[in-house]
């Protein structure tokens, strides 16, 4: 008899160092498969999140309130505020939003209250989603609607300018635009770029010397007879909210695909807690304005 039990206790032993878990849990079922982190997969922030900016309020309602939504693919929105979503523009020769030449300032605060911003590059990196924004989305259904315009440059625009490629610090010497008129250059003989205005923001330089560029209604390119310009659409050129190929134009920068979210003027960074119900990270708007933001799984 007590041959028998010794055995059996070897047998039972055999059996757990061999792998048979559900022999020698107890009654419970282990799983030894699943080791995933919270957090490390894109998946694990497919959800809809509402929440709010730390010590932070959005133009021009004044709310705290940040909502984002993420898909599986890494697809998804952010919208901040509390404002009914911003009407699409309908004609592209006015500016937009309705009233923006009364503003005489660069339109674009780093993100608006009434519009839903795509998030782009989704990734994960050591258990953190990271996404890049682009503030400019918010004209990007006014920049699809502008005729792009041709112009020929002697040298590159400064690389800092939003969807212009070119070398920092180098000034440009416009020639003319590309379909003609007095003094026309050769497309061949300079760097050709495109713009949602038939004139380059800053000036144009000709014989006669800088063309004005006055929101009291009139332009004037390479001596060609002035054309009247609306104001709000003037300053939405001359903010260069658009970048523009030869055949279309969308928001401004013009990104690369794949390019990662820290290339993006705006980007979001933030972490799951253990529960996997609370996202918390950091909205950096611009390089110095970083605001701290909490958001609840809904």
């Amino acid at each position: 008899m007590m041959m028998k039990n010794v055995g059996s206790r070897a047998l039972v032993a055999l059996f757990c160092g061999a792998g048979f878990s559900a022999a020698c849990s107890g009654g419970g079922a282990v799983n030894i498969g699943n080791t995933a982190v919270i957090g490390s997969q894109l998946s694990d922030y497919a959800a809809s999140w509402d929440g709010y900016a730390e010590a932070y309020t959005f133009t021009p309602d004044g709310s705290d309130r940040v909502r984002l939504t993420i898909s599986a693919n890494g697809q998804g929105t952010l919208e901040v505020g509390n404002l009914a979503l911003v009407a699409p523009p309908t004609d592209p020769n006015v500016g937009y939003p309705p009233g923006n030449e009364d503003t005489k300032e660069t339109p674009t605060p780093p993100v608006w209250e009434g519009v839903l911003y795509p998030i782009y590059g989704a990734q994960v990196q050591t258990n953190r989603i990271q996404v890049g924004i682009k503030p400019n989305d918010y004209y990007a259904a006014w920049c699809a609607l502008q005729t792009p315009f041709a112009f020929v440059a002697e040298t590159s625009f400064d690389a800092g300018l939003p969807g212009l490629p070119g070398l920092p610090g180098v000034e440009v010497q416009w020639w003319a635009p590309v379909d003609g008129g007095a003094g026309a250059a050769d497309a061949a003989s300079g760097t050709m770029m495109y713009f949602a205005c038939p004139f380059p923001p800053g000036g144009v330089e000709s014989n006669a010397g800088t063309a004005a560029q006055m929101c009291d209604g009139e332009n004037g390119l390479w001596g060609q007879a002035v054309v009247p310009v609306d104001c709000g659409k003037y300053y939405l050129c001359n903010s260069m909210v658009c970048a523009c190929t030869a055949t279309s134009c969308t928001s401004s920068p013009a990104m690369a695909v794949g390019s990662p979210p820290s290339q993006y003027p705006v980007e979001l960074d933030a972490a799951l807690d253990s529960t996997g119900k609370t996202l918390t990270g950091t909205l950096a708007l611009s390089t110095d304005l970083r605001v701290t933001v909490v958001l609840q799984k809904q």
